[in-house]
Protein backbone atom coordinates (compact mmCIF):
# COMPACT_ATOMS: atom_id res chain seq x y z
CA UNK A 1 0.00 0.00 0.00
CA UNK A 2 1.01 3.68 -1.21
CA UNK A 3 0.73 5.94 1.31
CA UNK A 4 1.14 10.14 0.41
CA UNK A 5 4.64 11.61 2.19
CA UNK A 6 2.79 13.21 5.07
CA UNK A 7 1.10 9.82 5.98
CA UNK A 8 4.77 8.36 5.40
CA UNK A 9 6.67 10.98 7.76
CA UNK A 10 3.97 11.25 9.97
CA UNK A 11 4.54 6.99 10.52
CA UNK A 12 8.25 8.08 10.85
CA UNK A 13 8.07 10.48 13.27
CA UNK A 14 6.08 8.35 16.07
CA UNK A 15 7.59 4.99 15.42
CA UNK A 16 11.56 6.98 16.24
CA UNK A 17 10.01 8.72 19.01
CA UNK A 18 8.42 5.48 21.16
CA UNK A 19 10.09 4.43 23.70
CA UNK A 20 10.18 1.30 23.69
CA UNK A 21 10.69 -1.85 21.05
CA UNK A 22 7.49 -3.55 22.09
CA UNK A 23 5.49 0.47 21.61
CA UNK A 24 7.48 0.45 18.16
CA UNK A 25 5.87 -3.01 17.12
CA UNK A 26 2.42 -2.44 18.24
CA UNK A 27 2.34 1.11 16.41
CA UNK A 28 3.87 -0.73 13.45
CA UNK A 29 1.39 -3.23 12.77
CA UNK A 30 -1.43 -0.99 13.81
CA UNK A 31 -0.17 1.31 10.81
CA UNK A 32 -0.75 -1.97 8.82
CA UNK A 33 2.93 -2.53 8.40
CA UNK A 34 4.41 -6.39 7.81
CA UNK A 35 7.26 -7.98 10.00
CA UNK A 36 8.13 -11.34 9.06
CA UNK A 37 11.20 -13.41 11.19
CA UNK A 38 14.17 -14.92 9.98
CA UNK A 39 13.27 -18.59 8.15
CA UNK A 40 14.47 -21.28 10.58
CA UNK A 41 16.51 -23.02 8.53
CA UNK A 42 18.08 -20.53 6.63
CA UNK A 43 20.29 -21.34 4.12
CA UNK A 44 21.03 -17.45 2.35
CA UNK A 45 22.38 -14.78 5.07
CA UNK A 46 19.87 -12.64 3.67
CA UNK A 47 17.14 -15.30 4.84
CA UNK A 48 18.59 -14.48 8.33
CA UNK A 49 17.06 -11.26 9.05
CA UNK A 50 13.83 -9.99 10.36
CA UNK A 51 11.92 -8.11 7.57
CA UNK A 52 10.18 -4.57 8.09
CA UNK A 53 7.23 -3.48 5.12
CA UNK A 54 5.15 -0.42 5.35
CA UNK A 55 4.08 1.42 2.21
CA UNK A 56 5.92 -0.07 -0.22
CA UNK A 57 9.37 0.09 1.92
CA UNK A 58 11.10 -3.25 3.03
CA UNK A 59 13.86 -2.57 5.15
CA UNK A 60 15.71 -5.32 7.18
CA UNK A 61 17.36 -5.60 10.73
CA UNK A 62 18.94 -8.62 12.98
CA UNK A 63 16.18 -8.37 15.36
CA UNK A 64 12.44 -6.94 15.07
CA UNK A 65 12.94 -3.57 16.25
CA UNK A 66 15.97 -2.72 14.39
CA UNK A 67 14.06 -3.57 11.47
CA UNK A 68 11.67 -1.11 12.24
CA UNK A 69 13.97 1.50 13.02
CA UNK A 70 15.74 0.97 9.73
CA UNK A 71 12.08 0.92 8.12
CA UNK A 72 11.43 5.03 9.58
CA UNK A 73 14.75 5.91 9.18
CA UNK A 74 14.36 4.92 5.26
CA UNK A 75 10.99 6.11 5.07
CA UNK A 76 12.19 9.83 6.62
CA UNK A 77 15.19 9.88 4.00
CA UNK A 78 12.46 8.91 1.08
CA UNK A 79 10.47 12.66 1.98
CA UNK A 80 11.09 15.39 -0.36
CA UNK A 81 12.57 18.18 2.41
CA UNK A 82 11.75 22.18 1.53
CA UNK A 83 14.93 23.70 0.88
CA UNK A 84 14.22 26.59 3.20
CA UNK A 85 14.23 24.95 6.31
CA UNK A 86 14.42 21.29 6.01
CA UNK A 87 10.50 20.64 6.59
CA UNK A 88 8.83 18.11 4.51
CA UNK A 89 7.15 19.29 1.63
CA UNK A 90 3.56 19.54 2.12
CA UNK A 91 0.95 18.08 -0.45
CA UNK A 92 -1.42 21.97 0.14
CA UNK A 93 1.63 23.88 0.02
CA UNK A 94 0.62 26.41 -3.51
CA UNK A 95 -3.29 24.99 -4.07
CA UNK A 96 -5.42 27.21 -5.10
CA UNK A 97 -7.71 29.12 -2.20
CA UNK A 98 -10.65 27.02 -0.90
CA UNK A 99 -13.97 26.92 -2.62
CA UNK A 100 -16.48 30.42 -2.41
CA UNK A 101 -19.02 30.40 0.29
CA UNK A 102 -21.45 31.24 -2.64
CA UNK A 103 -21.23 27.56 -4.04
CA UNK A 104 -22.77 26.11 -0.97
CA UNK A 105 -26.16 25.63 -1.71
CA UNK A 106 -28.45 28.32 0.40
CA UNK A 107 -30.42 27.26 3.34
CA UNK A 108 -34.45 27.95 2.59
CA UNK A 109 -35.71 30.23 4.84
CA UNK A 110 -39.06 30.52 6.89
CA UNK A 111 -41.24 32.59 5.84
CA UNK A 112 -44.10 32.05 8.16
CA UNK A 113 -44.95 35.08 10.44
CA UNK A 114 -43.52 34.39 14.27
CA UNK A 115 -46.22 33.59 16.96
CA UNK A 116 -46.13 36.09 20.40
Amino acid sequence: MQADSQKTYNAAQDLLQRGTPFGRVVLFRTLGGITRQPDTDAFLPEEDVWQADLFGILRTGDCCDEAIQQWARAAQASIARRATDGRPDCPYNGTGPAPALDQHPQRERCTGARQH
